[in-house]
Parts: C-alpha cells; sequence; structure tokens
C-alpha cells in the first residue's frame, strides 16, 4: 500500500475509531498525520458490590451519562470489596478487588474517571466526564473481537498522534445479566447488571506498548471465557493507560462466529 493511499485511509477516519484492520509492513509503520486528531473516549470505572444499598444509584448515573456520550464514553462495573459477592455466585472477579485496593477504594460506590482527579462518588461523575471529553486525545484505537468455540480472539489496533508510552489493557464485560442486587427500595433478585467486568484478558495490568508519533502498532490475544457468560452479550474494552491516567479507549462488541 503507497503512502498516499495511507493519509487518504486515515483522515477517511479522523472523526472516529479505526473500524478495521490490516497487515502493516516494517517501512509503513510510520505515517505522516499532521492534522490528523482522534476523538476523545472516556473510560468510567464503577466500583460496585450486589450488597451495596447505594450501588443502584450509581448505576443510573452511569446509565444516564452513556446516553448523553454514547460511544464517548465506556463503563465498566467493576465488582469488589466486602459488599461484593464472588464468582461463580456472584458477579466479583478476583481482580475486582486487586484494582480496588491499588487505587484505595474503601466506600461503595465509587469510581474513576480516566483514572484522573482520583476517586469520585456518582455524583461527580458527570463533571469529570464532561472535563475529559475536551482532552485531546494522543491516540486513535480499534479493537475487534470474536468468540469460536469458547476463544475469544481480540485485534488491537494503534495509531500515535504523539510519542506513547503506557500499558494496553484488554478487558471483557458482559450486559444483560439478571443476577440479585439490594437497593435503597429492598432486594431486587432479578435486577439486571450491565457492563460488568469479566476478566482481564492480557493480564491484570496489560502489556507494555511504545509508539512514536505516526507509528502504528497491533496486538493480537486470546482468552477462554466462562461457559456461564453469554457470548452475544460480551464486549472487550481496550484502553492506553500511564501514571497521567488513561490516554485513550475503545469498546467493540464480540462476534461469534457460529
Amino acid at each position: 500500500m503507497t503512502m498516499k493511499k495511507h493519509l487518504i485511509y486515515i483522515i477517511g477516519i479522523a472523526a472516529s475509531l479505526f473500524t478495521a484492520c490490516e497487515n502493516i509492513s516494517e517501512d509503513e509503520r510510520l505515517l505522516d498525520v499532521e492534522g490528523v486528531t482522534a476523538q476523545r473516549v472516556v473510560l468510567l470505572e464503577d466500583y460496585t458490590g450486589q450488597a451495596c444499598v447505594n450501588c443502584p444509584e450509581a448505576h443510573k448515573e452511569a446509565t444516564a451519562l452513556h446516553g448523553e456520550y454514547h460511544d464517548n464514553l465506556i463503563v465498566v462495573a467493576m465488582h469488589a470489596g466486602a459488599q461484593a459477592i464472588p464468582a461463580p455466585a456472584g458477579l466479583k472477579q478476583s481482580e475486582g478487588d486487586v484494582y480496588a485496593d491499588n487505587f484505595g477504594v474503601k466506600t461503595y460506590p465509587n469510581g474513576l474517571v480516566n483514572r484522573r482527579g482520583g476517586l469520585k462518588e456518582y455524583t461527580a461523575w458527570g463533571g469529570a466526564v464532561r472535563e475529559e471529553i475536551q482532552r485531546e486525545a494522543p491516540m486513535n484505537i480499534s479493537v475487534s473481537a470474536i468468540v469460536t468455540d469458547d476463544q475469544l480472539v481480540v485485534k488491537t489496533d494503534l495509531l500515535a498522534l504523539e510519542n506513547v508510552s503506557g500499558k494496553l489493557q484488554l478487558w471483557v464485560t458482559e450486559d444483560g445479566i439478571v443476577a440479585p442486587q439490594i437497593t435503597l427500595e429492598g432486594p431486587s433478585p432479578q435486577y439486571v447488571h450491565n457492563h460488568v467486568f469479566r476478566g482481564a484478558i492480557n493480564g491484570t495490568w496489560g502489556e507494555e506498548v511504545a509508539l512514536a508519533l505516526g507509528e502504528q502498532g497491533t496486538k493480537e490475544n486470546e482468552f477462554a471465557i466462562d461457559a456461564a457468560w453469554k457470548p452475544e452479550n460480551l464486549s472487550v474494552v481496550a484502553f492506553v493507560y500511564n501514571g497521567d491516567g488513561v490516554l485513550q479507549a475503545a469498546q467493540c462488541k464480540v462476534m461469534v462466529n457460529e
């Protein structure tokens, strides 16, 4: 592929994330990206639990924010702490407590917006999301995923719009899980849980990435999904982070190879 064709392709997707990927030869990894911008996608980590009486109020706020920002906001419900019920009976995965301990989550509900500015109560999420949406994104991320015979195959494409160094994190989440939840109105045995963290695809803290301005990168990962999960309800969340917070994020629905 010629450099001219690369530039046409990149400019055509400047206002959105990549939707496809291809093999890139070694001499085509650096692109002229002058004037190209990336649409900021914000990650909201909602630390929650099934026995947390106020957590459904935070779920409502996250849903409302997603309705406002749509694809520019990714929500992940991270069940953690003493008020979360461990899998398989409940929705807490082992990584949940690891993340909560690392970020100092002591009370629930609580949240992180792009891992910047510290923990925030759900009433402050809206302002934090609005602030992060305005920040210029230093890179583009595109992710695709397909599941075949309980094996999830994920491909992530990266394009640096400035020098980028950090870690690529891949998570799998699930929507539409019907499971008990304590609410302000009392127990709700048929509560519908959405964007629930199910597992870390490429390790608890992800894998190192370093890209120069204009450099492209591709990562391929595989992950065995639990038989209790519904593949048609799964999504993959991809984000790059470092000590300054989340640099950019992306999400895709999992395709099912029948």
